[in-house]
C-alpha cells in the first residue's frame, strides 16, 4: 500500500511541476478573463521574475517527484513485517 501511495504521490508531484513550470509562459497566462477584469493582475502576469518564480516551484516538484523515484528503487519496501534482531 505504501508503494502505491508513493508512485500515486510521485505521479503527482511530475505532473502539477510540469505544469507550473510550462504554464506561465504559454500564451492563457496573460490573456484570461482576470487579466482583462483586474489590471493588477494583468501587471503581474507580465512580470518576468514572477513567471520564473511560478517555474522554479514547478521544477523543484519535478526534483521531488526525481527524488522519490530515486528513492523508491534504492530502497525497495517488503510486503509483511521485518524482524529486528
Amino acid at each position: 500500500m505504501r508503494k502505491l501511495l508513493t508512485i500515486i504521490y510521485i505521479v503527482f508531484c511530475s505532473e502539477v511541476g510540469i505544469l507550473l513550470f510550462i504554464f506561465p509562459w504559454l500564451s492563457f497566462w496573460s490573456k484570461n478573463f482576470f487579466t482583462d477584469h483586474f489590471p493588477l493582475v494583468s501587471t503581474l502576469s507580465h512580470n518576468y521574475f514572477l513567471r520564473g518564480a511560478i517555474s522554479g516551484l514547478g521544477l523543484a516538484d519535478i526534483w521531488l517527484a526525481i527524488y522519490e523515484i530515486g528513492h523508491l528503487l534504492q530502497h525497495p519496501r517488503t510486503s509483511g513485517s521485518q524482524s529486528t534482531q
